[in-house]
């Protein structure tokens, strides 16, 4: 019994790891989803761009035919992610997050979607920390706008907007520790009465 549990834990193991790679030009889009030229089937497995010297450039991940991630990758001797992108699997092509990379293979930005692909978060790092956040609706700014000094535990810049327009309070503090408070309402400057 034990040994017939260990061999369906490496097959199982086997079948998760052991993906079929082919070139990005073996594989055509239908509707979304992703098929194999060679028998017209949904394609699971991963297809790549490579240039002619063999330096992988781009990857994408499928199951069922269906992407689930992307990878750009820096050209260079090292194999280094620039870009990843996770997709939403029941939703073919929405994405779900966007991680870019600097040449430490360090985060530096991330935008978040929903499920449906519309954009609700961007956020950059410094030094593996938030240093500046903003929260969306789509294409317009929709919620709370950050800034972040000394490794994200020092709020330099706050801000909130409604459908793309400022609303509210926006609070600045400068490098030499001066703040500054402004008013907004619907995206107009409110005067101080005189």
């Amino acid at each position: 019994m034990r040994n017939i549990l260990i061999l369906l834990m490496l097959f199982v193991f086997n079948s998760m790891t052991s993906q079929e790679i082919i070139e990005m030009k073996e594989v055509y889009e239908d509707n979304n989803l992703v098929y194999k030229v060679v028998d017209d089937k949904l394609f699971t497995g991963i297809a790549q761009v490579k240039r002619k010297n063999k330096h992988l450039v781009y990857e994408e991940e499928f199951k069922g035919g269906v992407i689930l991630l992307s990878y750009l990758y820096y050209n260079g001797k090292e194999k280094r992610v620039s870009n990843k992108t996770i997709y939403n699997p029941n939703k073919p092509l929405a994405i779900l997050k966007e991680y870019s990379y600097d040449l430490k293979s360090e985060v530096f930005e991330i935008t978040t979607y929903d499920n449906d692909g519309i954009k609700i978060l961007y956020e950059q790092f410094t030094n593996g920390n938030v240093s500046y956040s903003c929260q969306y609706l789509g294409k317009k700014k929709h919620g709370l706008e950050l800034g972040y000094r000394n490794g994200g535990d020092k709020i330099t810049f706050r801000c909130e907007y409604i459908n793309g327009k400022k609303h509210g309070t926006e609070y600045c503090l400068n490098e030499k520790g001066i703040e500054t408070k402004k008013k907004f309402l619907n995206g107009k400057r409110i005067k101080k009465a005189l």
